[in-house]
């Protein structure tokens, strides 16, 4: 964990460890303490986040406290299915080239059901349905549920590590998998 709030961290692997380490704190039960109210005092004219999550909107998927990281440690992106639109791109080249952080991590999780539920097919609400569609390209040849939930994330990986701006950067792009049953992260490495 970091020191202090306002330091840049600007070597991807340091910011991979960060995450790791955080994780095996949450998994093992042993949270680091906090101070709320100094980390918003000492990030109210900056922020400066090692990493950039895109993961689930699922309640069960919260990266910070899965990471056991603090405020502004972390830029974080949700949504049903973690699929990457012009959205989450534009956020993604922001958090990069602006902020400077240098590790992005797409997570995937256990029982995801907006991926399910694209695997499966069939028809939904319109606005659902569009969260669907979004998913379904990149999982259409999975044979299985547990095989969409890898290619999703894959097929997001790819859309990401094409952005100019993220290759112009030099931001590392990694692909991970959240167990809510044991708490574990596991990275793509």
């Amino acid at each position: 964990m970091r020191k202090a709030q306002t330091d840049l961290v600007t070597d991807a692997k340091v910011a991979l460890s960060y995450l790791k380490e955080g994780n095996k704190r949450f998994v093992d039960g042993v949270i680091a303490p906090k101070n709320h109210a100094a980390d918003r005092k000492a990030l109210i004219d900056v922020q400066k986040p090692y990493a950039i999550i895109l993961t689930c909107a699922d309640s069960r998927t919260a990266p910070e406290i899965f990471f056991d990281t603090r405020i502004g440690d972390l830029f974080v992106l949700r949504n049903a299915g973690n699929f990457a639109t012009d959205v989450e791109l534009g956020s993604i080249e922001f958090a990069t080239a602006v902020l400077q952080a240098k590790l992005v991590v797409v997570i995937g999780h256990t029982n995801c059901g907006a991926v399910f539920a694209s695997h499966a097919g069939g028809q939904f609400s319109e606005k659902l349905q569009c969260v669907l569609n979004n998913i379904a390209p990149g999982i259409k040849e999975s044979l299985t549920k547990e095989e969409a939930l890898n290619a999703n994330v894959n097929k997001v990986l790819g859309i990401i590590k094409a952005n100019p701006v993220v290759k112009e950067q030099g931001t590392l792009v990694l692909g991970a998998f959240y167990d809510f049953v044991t708490g574990v992260v596991t990275f793509n490495e």
